[in-house]
């Protein structure tokens, strides 16, 4: 009899010893050819899967090694019981494993290299926040197949993160529009925007505020769900800007000169950089005044350079006006006295 059990013994340990190797040997095989493979391509899932495989552990590898000797050699059943439930949380931790290292793949190529230091706060609480759930799902998993009643503790955690929901309503409202800022990306750090009667440069996307600095110097703190449901004018995503302008001249003008003035407005442009000149008509009678409309655009979102362009274009047109004599007009009466 202790003969046969060293036998089976022996047999067991030659099963895990082949199994053990056969499963690394095939880890081996497969990362090696997908690093080959990912060398030649552009895309990112080879290299994804290529980072999930080598996080394999050896360890799992050997309890699943073990299982297939015990299964084949005849082991008593309680043993037989023991390493299985032992494959089955090392297999649901290797999962656990994986999904989680999808999960940081996932969030790195989302965010790329434009998150900014402030709005990584953010990005690792909802890593994190994912990673816990994928644990606790598997952790789940790993007892209800061993045979313990789970539905009270969910049950449990279900009540809980219900009550913890409406004890923290208003900052879990926050967070989670950060998450819809981060993702959707209406604005980031560094654009000036408007959000109703508030203006000013985005300097850091937190958690549960984004934080402005006004024009004046001062801060402005806004919530992150008010930023979610508000209607947001963001300048620096401006490509090109219109700009219209009304001038003013005299009813005294020549009528040859106010033909002439829509030539000169254009002539004013041709000099300048990033500048698109759209038109120049007389628009309209005013009480003293006829008045040309202006329209040009300006190939630049910045504010500085816009005023620059248009500071000289002002300048251009004025000295043109003197050189033909043509006089702006301004707010004037004339009295008519009847004898």
């Amino acid at each position: 009899m202790i003969y046969d059990i060293d036998i089976a013994y022996v047999i067991a340990a030659a099963i895990f010893a082949v199994s053990w190797g056969v499963l690394w040997g095939i880890k081996k095989v497969i990362i090696g050819r997908l690093a080959r493979l990912a060398e030649k391509t552009e895309g990112d899932l080879d290299d994804a899967l290529v980072s999930i495989l080598e996080t394999i552990n050896p360890l799992v590898l050997g309890v699943a090694a073990l299982d297939v000797a015990i299964r084949f050699s005849g082991a008593p059943a309680l043993l037989t019981r023991f390493v299985s439930a032992a494959f089955l949380i090392a297999l649901v931790y290797q999962v656990s494993v994986g999904v989680a290292r999808v999960v940081d793949v996932a969030i790195q190529k989302k965010q790329g290299k434009r998150v900014h230091t402030n709005q990584k706060a953010a990005v690792n609480f909802l890593s994190v926040s994912v990673k816990w759930l994928i644990w606790l799902l598997g952790g789940l998993l790993v007892l209800s197949n061993l045979g313990v009643d789970i539905t009270a503790l969910i049950a449990g955690l279900g009540i809980g993160g219900v009550a913890i929901a409406l004890a923290l309503q208003n900052v879990l409202s926050d967070l989670f529009a950060s998450f819809s800022i981060y993702f959707d990306k209406p604005f980031e750090v560094g654009d000036f925007i408007i959000v109703g009667a508030n203006m000013g440069t985005v300097e850091k996307i937190g958690i549960k505020t984004t934080r402005l600095r006004a024009l004046q110097g001062e801060e402005i703190v806004i919530s992150n769900a008010e930023l979610t449901t508000a209607r947001i004018q963001n300048f620096k995503k401006m490509r090109e800007r219109r700009v219209v302008v009304q001038i003013g001249v005299l009813y005294e003008t020549p009528h040859e000169l106010l033909k002439e003035i829509p030539a000169l407005i254009k002539s004013a442009f041709s000099g300048l950089d990033k500048v698109r000149f759209d038109r120049a008509n007389l628009a309209t009678y005013a009480d003293f005044s006829i008045n040309y409309e202006l329209v040009y655009y300006v190939l630049s979102g910045d504010y500085n350079e816009y005023m620059n362009i248009n500071e000289q274009a002002l300048l251009d047109i004025k000295a043109m006006f003197d050189a033909k004599g043509i006089v702006f007009a301004y707010p004037t009466q004339t009295l008519y006295v009847k004898k």
